[in-house]
């Protein structure tokens, strides 16, 4: 009587646990993020609850695909990009499973000022004070991210090297000298097709992700640190931003002249009220691709390719801030590189695009990736040799919609 009393118990506890489970489950919705007044896309626009930490990105063509805790279905789930006002819903406003979700966002009216007010301005300042404030902005604690990573290679428009994956990253700002970001793979996979030419098969950045994962909490753009400040100039846009419902400075710079090596030209957008970086954007100028592909990414790319000659089209990268509690911490960020490859008569065009998006902000001991899990290669993500692209391959992850050109590879996938 006993032993049937305790099988009893232990039956009870059983199916209490996987009540408890199933009860909670998540709740999947897809769609695309819409200006309200063009109906067009709005790329890499930010969808989650933003009063947890937690969210996803949509892609370049505005769609996403967002999973969320059923039991955090009264929380808020909100939208936001630079540029728009924040649009907010609750999560039980969405039906599960939903696949055709149009969410619109409303632009935010810019505030646009004169040439008086733009030379009065004292942009060097604000950059300078921004700069200033990241420890103060951003978090000095240990912290872990889990994101997604999308690594594509591109043969003119052609897609033929796609790696994907989610990632644990740590980083640890407390150190008195910078520390690389810790990060290991929970789950990855890595297209590839049979059409890509020779000519690119060493064309790649297998630290891709370490690329991609550093921001402001470990170390400061080496180009806007210490006396590489005074290399650019810096001139307040005509227009004053939005974002999260608060205004954003966007001061554009540049190399004060051809000596600056490196040269980019971009723009900073610092928050107002807090004077924390919302988003740093630059492009290298065409002085400035030629001294980096001399000089550090040559040991990236390693001996170059036979009798092909190449020269750098672009090189261009974007990192955005968002808000959690009372810091600010990376949400994603992105590098794009364009090379021309010339051999005999012809010209083919590579396209590597690294991208990092955040998607839980969770606190760490700063041991939460030992160095016997860490990632190192990217192309060591495993093969898929399915010809399948569907979001049940992530399970209960996030990540970023693959686009129409992306599934192509599928085509030619390598079995």
């Amino acid at each position: 009587m006993q032993n049937l009393t305790i099988k009893s118990t232990c039956l009870l506890g059983f199916l209490l646990i996987s009540f408890v489970v199933s009860a909670q489950g998540y709740v999947a919705i897809s769609g695309k993020i819409l200006d309200k007044a063009t109906q067009k896309p709005v790329p890499y626009a930010r969808i989650g609850m933003m009063e947890k930490g937690q969210g996803t990105l949509a892609n370049e063509l505005g769609e996403f695909y967002y999973r969320f805790p059923k039991i955090a279905s009264e929380e808020q789930i909100v939208v936001a990009h630079l540029g728009y006002k924040n649009l907010a819903k609750k999560g039980s406003g969405f039906t599960a499973g939903d696949k055709n979700v149009v969410l619109e966002l409303e632009s935010a009216q810019p505030v646009v000022v004169d040439s008086a007010y733009i030379k009065s301005f004292n942009a060097r300042g604000w950059v300078d004070a921004a700069l200033s404030k990241v420890g103060n902005n951003y978090t000095e604690t240990p912290i872990v991210l889990t994101g997604f990573y999308q690594e594509t290679l591109q043969q003119n428009d052609d897609y033929v090297d796609i790696r994907e994956a989610v990632l644990r990253v740590e980083k640890d700002p407390r150190p008195k000298i910078e520390v690389p970001e810790k990060f290991r793979m929970l789950k990855g996979r890595r297209l590839q097709s049979t059409s890509r030419n020779k000519v690119l098969d060493e064309y790649e950045f297998p630290n891709g992700a370490a690329i991609v994962t550093r921001s402001l909490e470990s170390g400061l753009p080496e180009y806007l640190s210490g006396s590489g400040l005074s290399d650019y100039r810096f001139q307040l846009d005509d227009t004053i931003a939005f974002y999260n419902n608060k205004d954003v400075y966007r001061i554009r710079f540049s190399p004060v002249g051809p000596q600056v090596k490196g040269a980019r030209t971009g723009m900073i957008c610092i928050n107002k009220s807090d004077s924390a970086i919302v988003r740093i954007a630059y492009d290298f100028t065409p002085e400035g691709m030629d001294e980096v592909f001399k000089t550090s990414m040559k040991n990236v790319l390693g001996k170059m390719f036979g009798k092909s000659s190449r020269k750098a089209r672009s090189v261009s990268s974007f990192t955005n801030y968002l808000p959690y509690g009372d810091k600010w911490y990376l949400q994603d960020s992105q590098l794009l590189i364009q090379t021309d490859f010339m051999e005999k008569q012809d010209t083919l065009t590579g396209t590597i695009r690294l991208h990092f998006v955040g998607n839980e902000i969770t606190k760490s001991n700063g041991n939460a990736v030992p160095p016997t899990d860490q990632l190192l290669d990217t192309s060591l993500f495993p093969a898929q040799r399915i010809p399948k692209y569907d979001e049940v391959y992530w399970g209960n992850y996030n990540h970023i919609i693959p686009s129409a050109g992306m599934r192509r590879i599928l085509e030619t996938l390598m079995r």
